[in-house]
């Protein structure tokens, strides 16, 4: 723990507990805006510190004991792909350990489907794709808020496949054919709709379906769907393995670097536990500033959660790993799904990032 940690600590400790669960929300508005300010003092700190070590030994300060998580254990839903790349990563590294957490990585096959179980408890956080909780606030279901930033796509990081010999070679020749997407009226179906408007024609001229992304090899070998989105790994390994084929230049070019994932959780839940959701987002932005500074980090992690070969993750498109959500970036998805009829009313963004 480093003396600026102590200090931070220390003041969380002299707060009452029952005014950390008043603030709970404040402490997050306020730490996005100060991360930078927060990380430049520490600089400051540490250089003050080293210089004057040089000139005289300084009296230490008694230590301070940082209180620790409200929860040892945290439950995640994640999608394995590539956008969960982070926290795969400070699971490897000991990040969240060091930050006095177990952190248990869960499956889920998409955004939408971890609603449900973060709502009851089952899931303490959950990967989002932002879209799915545009929509879910717009049902009436407003105590999410987007806690962290996961990805932010790269050209090539998704794309549209159909079986190897298909006949299929634009997206207008899917025209009554059925398509898989993870789940319905998510930010997949969102991409679908804007590929398919830009080919001529409209989400009611194919039928779409729910297939998982590793499901998806299968169901177009046996017939039961003639195309599918896809996200990285699976795009990579698939056609390494010859079960699909891309459609080129289906996505449309504004689609190519959306941000397409973050992290979110019930308002109750960040209410309840602001040191655990503290602790969770230090280790994250950690392995985000390794990923940073080392982009390989991520085909070195990727086949450990997924069932990716190393040499196929060596090909692996992936974008970048923002540590914190971009409003405007989230401004433009919101727009897009205003545009192609996921949402009706404009996203209330100041609400789901609690500012």
């Amino acid at each position: 723990m480093t003396w600026l940690g102590e200090q931070l600590g220390r003041i969380a400790d002299e707060m009452p507990e029952h005014d950390l669960a008043a603030r709970a929300i404040a402490v997050h508005q306020r730490r996005r805006r100060n991360l930078v300010a927060l990380a430049a003092a520490a600089v400051v700190v540490v250089t003050l510190v080293a210089v004057t070590a040089g000139v005289r030994a300084l009296p230490a300060e008694p230590p301070v004991a940082a209180s620790p998580p409200e929860l040892s254990t945290v439950r995640i839903g994640l999608i394995p792909s590539v956008e969960a790349a982070p926290v795969y990563l400070a699971l490897m590294e000991g990040y969240f350990q060091e930050e006095g957490l177990t952190v248990e990585p869960m499956m889920i096959t998409g955004a939408a489907g971890a609603v449900p179980q973060a709502e009851t408890g089952a899931l303490d956080l959950a990967q989002t794709d932002y879209t799915t909780h545009f929509r879910a606030y717009e049902l009436g279901r407003r105590d999410f808020l987007i806690v962290s930033s996961l990805h932010q796509a790269a050209p090539g990081s998704f794309a549209i496949v159909v079986h190897p010999e298909s006949k299929i070679r634009t997206m207008a020749d899917l025209k009554g054919k059925r398509v898989a997407i993870p789940n319905l009226m998510d930010r997949g179906e969102l991409t679908v709709r804007a590929a398919l408007k830009h080919a001529g024609l409209s989400r009611d001229d194919v039928k779409l379906v729910e297939v998982p992304y590793p499901q998806v090899a299968a169901a177009i070998d046996k017939g039961k769907i003639a195309a599918a989105l896809l996200a990285e790994p699976f795009v990579t390994t698939f056609q390494d393995t010859g079960q699909v084929r891309v459609l080129e230049n289906a996505i449309p070019r504004e689609f190519e670097n959306l941000h397409t994932a973050g992290i979110a959780a019930t308002a109750e839940w960040v209410r309840e536990h602001p040191r655990t959701l503290a602790a969770f987002q230090r280790a994250l932005a950690k392995a985000q500033h390794l990923i940073a500074s080392d982009p390989e980090q991520v085909r070195g992690v990727v086949p450990t959660y997924t069932r990716v070969e190393r040499r196929q993750a060596a090909k692996v498109t992936f974008g970048s790993y923002p540590a914190e959500p971009d409003r405007g970036e989230l401004q433009r998805l919101a727009d897009l799904a205003r545009a192609h009829g996921i949402i009706e009313q404009p996203a209330d963004l100041g609400r789901l990032l609690g500012e």
